[in-house]
Order: structure tokens, then C-alpha cells, then sequence
């Protein structure tokens, strides 16, 4: 296994967003079982990638070329789901995966729109002049071993939208993470 990049990370962590009800929702608490977790992350991603013109021609031709064949074949890797496994500690679990991602980001909003033991919606708005992101946000928990989600993320820059359609599942595999400490990606 390898571990997951920053980026992949924070999105897999939101796969297990459900936790965030410690923090979102009071005194509701997440059926979560602490221990190995597997989930399965499908993306769907659409449209064109919102990087502003500006920032575009100050690529070289190469970079740019690299930029736009590497987000075809994100496209077109949609289809395959991801596949990593994370530790679910029970001070990750108290601690809601630090959701607030947003931090002092006057720009993003969040609204809980419903909050209970077995399910969670969320909905995201960060709008700054340059860059629109709206994230909406469900998951469904099943017993406290079972999660089922989608998250979708539009972001929208310079006249151009891209959509992430996520699909999620995930499943608790047992008490022991055993050499898993955080999340990885499954080969």
C-alpha cells in the first residue's frame, strides 16, 4: 500500500464525513465503529477545469499540455473507483475529522441540513470574486459498520465550471488497524 496524497486524502476523509456530527449536530452522536475502515471512492468528474486564463498562460506550453492530458485522464478514470483503508481512532472519530476544513475562511459558509445517528447532509458554499465552490454533502450509516455516500463539489472560475460527482461505500473490517495509522491507498 502506498499513502495517500494530501489532496486524495482530504477528499477519502470526507467518505467518512459522518463523524463531523460530534461537532455539526451537538449532542447527536456518529454510529461509528472505531478500527479498520475500507472505502471505495467513484468519481465522476465533468466539465473544464476552473484554473483562470492568468494563471494558465503563465505555464509554460509543456506544463500546460501535461496539465490538460493529466485532467483527461482523470476523466476518463471516473469509471475505476479508489479503493484505501483508514484507521478510524476513536480520538479521529471525537474529533470529526477537524470538518471545519474551511477554518477562518470568511468566504465558506456550512449548513447542517439534517443531522441524526444514521445519516448527515451537509451544504457547503465558498464564494470568493475568483472562485465559486458549492459542496453538498450525504451519507447514510447502517448498523455503525456500513457508510454509503455522495459528495457533490462544483467549482466554478474564470466563465468555467468543473462537477465531482463522488459515489461512496464504505465497510468496517475489524477492531485492529493493525500497520494501517492513517489512510492509504490500496495498490
Amino acid at each position: 500500500m502506498r499513502r495517500a496524497p494530501r489532496t486524495a486524502l482530504q477528499v477519502a476523509l470526507t467518505g467518512l464525513v459522518v463523524t463531523a456530527w460530534v461537532h455539526a449536530a451537538g449532542p447527536t452522536m456518529p454510529n461509528i465503529k472505531p478500527g479498520l475502515w475500507e472505502v471505495s471512492i467513484n468519481p465522476h468528474v465533468s466539465g473544464e477545469m476552473p484554473i483562470p486564463e492568468a494563471e494558465l498562460a503563465k505555464m509554460t506550453p509543456e506544463q500546460r499540455t501535461r496539465l490538460e492530458a493529466a485532467m483527461k485522464a482523470h476523466m476518463a478514470k471516473g469509471a475505476k473507483p479508489t479503493l484505501y483503508k483508514e484507521c478510524m481512532t476513536p480520538e479521529k472519530i471525537a474529533r470529526g475529522f477537524e470538518i471545519d476544513r474551511h477554518g477562518e475562511d470568511a468566504s465558506c459558509k456550512r449548513n447542517v441540513v439534517s443531522s441524526s445517528t444514521k445519516e448527515l447532509t451537509l451544504h457547503d458554499e465558498c464564494s470568493k470574486p475568483e472562485r465559486k465552490t458549492v459542496t453538498d454533502v450525504h451519507f447514510e450509516v447502517k448498523d455503525g459498520t456500513q457508510m454509503s455516500g455522495k459528495i457533490n463539489i462544483v467549482m466554478t472560475s474564470a466563465g468555467k465550471t468543473m462537477t465531482v460527482n463522488n459515489t461512496m461505500q464504505g465497510k468496517w473490517l475489524g477492531a485492529s488497524c493493525g500497520t494501517v495509522k492513517d489512510a492509504e491507498l490500496e495498490k
